[in-house]
């Protein structure tokens, strides 16, 4: 029972973790410019994820490193530095709309202007990764992760074309501003793929 309720801990946690500001805002805006029609690309991105997922664990299960460690075992400390400079860079940028993310919700929920919430948040944000344990941090990210129970609620209660909806789930080509649909579709992939990546040391 112990061991259920790990895995069902970790399957809550990795929601938390992979929704983030950037997926929620290119699917809102993918919703708003084409409505159903750019489903795809989050099934795809989703599948990307599932995939990664499996190989990062697979990997970490069976060599005992994390991918971090298996470059710069294989390919030496040079070849490492760079993939290590860019996952910092991501992290930073998908920690900088997190803030953001955060500070738009409590604007929405008190009225007063994101702006001011952005340093308070920051803060707190830093107290929690520099005086948090890591059982404070995954427990907390779990609660937080079913928050998105929200959206399966929001999608029955909006009753949705549920036929148009599975259709929107293959992929297909624009009905119209086909330059805004493609570089909608690779934000949505950008944003899942990116935030999966930036994620993955986790042994």
């Amino acid at each position: 029972m112990k061991k259920l309720l790990e895995i069902s801990l970790g399957v809550v946690t990795s929601v938390g973790g992979f929704l983030e500001m950037g997926s929620l805002s290119t699917a809102a805006q993918a919703g708003a410019a084409f409505r159903f029609q750019l489903i795809w690309p989050i099934v795809l991105g989703t599948l990307c994820i599932v995939f990664l997922t499996e190989m990062s664990g697979r990997f970490a299960a069976v060599s005992g490193h994390t991918i971090a460690d298996g470059i710069r075992d294989r390919f030496g400390i040079k070849f490492f530095l760079f993939p290590f400079v860019v996952t910092v860079i991501v992290n930073a940028l998908v920690l900088s709309s997190e803030i953001g993310g955060v500070s738009v919700a409590l604007e929405l929920a008190s009225g007063v202007k994101h702006q001011w919430w952005a340093l308070p948040v920051a803060v707190l944000a830093w107290l929690v990764l520099w005086r948090g344990t890591f059982g404070l941090i995954e427990k907390g990210m779990s609660l937080l992760g079913l928050v998105t129970l929200s959206f399966v609620a929001a999608a029955v209660m909006l009753r949705p074309d549920w036929h148009q909806v599975a259709l929107s789930a293959l992929p297909s080509l624009p009905h119209k501003d086909p330059a805004n649909y493609w570089f909608t579709v690779v934000s949505i992939l950008g944003a899942s793929i990116t935030c999966s990546s930036s994620i993955r040391p986790v042994p």
